[in-house]
């Protein structure tokens, strides 16, 4: 495997332990700040329902009851940047599988998420571009 690629791998690794945590840290805890996650034109797909832009999203999901999410596994990997500057940052593409309970369910639900996280070009942190999740 190639240094650059390494690399790249490695910070999708480091990247994805960092969002995983943080992200349903604050979906379970801190709710009304996870739309510092996404942007405008970010693409949400939740359990069928679309949403384009975080404010409809953030909308639909300040109303949800209090949550606790177990993430089981997810993965991570590079989508290497078609751009000529070699430190580029990439976007990645996430997968996380887990179980989701809200307080007003007895049960927990399985679910499966998917996100591409993208670099934001303006500060070089990550947004969630597009985020797809599905009840099992």
């Amino acid at each position: 495997m190639s240094d650059k690629i390494r690399a790249h791998v490695d910070m999708a690794a480091t990247g994805a332990d960092q969002f995983v945590a943080l992200y349903y840290k604050v979906y379970d805890t801190q709710r009304e700040v996870l739309n510092r996650f996404y942007r405008d034109t970010s693409a949400i797909l939740w359990n069928g329902n679309a949403y384009s832009g975080i404010k409809h999203f953030s909308a639909f999901y300040e109303k949800l009851a209090k949550s606790e999410h177990i993430v089981e596994a997810y993965d991570c990997h590079p989508l290497p940047s078609q751009s000529p500057d070699p430190k580029a940052h990439c976007s990645l593409i996430l997968n996380v599988s887990g179980t989701l309970q809200y307080n007003n369910e007895k049960k927990k639900r399985l679910f499966s998420q998917s996100f591409v996280l993208s670099p934001d070009p303006t500060d070089g942190s990550y947004f969630v571009w597009s985020d797809c999740f599905r009840f099992v």
